[in-house]
């Protein structure tokens, strides 16, 4: 049976926290998967290895933002 990435990372949570202007602390299922990170870094992380991308990543980083953290399911 073949599995799409989509559906092997189901159940996937992960948190990205605010720390300062330009570092966040980066968790994949309540883990730390980097902290101190710079935008930079969370760009990658979040584009590169979970496919949000333009507008979605433009979204999350602007509820991170505004609300200091933001929890994203998958």
């Amino acid at each position: 049976m073949s599995r799409t990435r989509k559906d092997s990372k189901q159940g996937t949570v992960i948190e990205i926290i605010r720390l300062g202007e330009d570092a966040f602390d980066l968790f994949v299922n309540h883990e730390v998967f980097r902290s101190d990170a710079r935008e930079d870094a969370l760009e990658s992380f979040l584009c590169v290895r979970y496919g949000f991308c333009g507008d979605e990543y433009d979204a999350i980083l602007e509820e991170i933002k505004t609300n200091g953290r933001v929890l994203i399911n998958l």
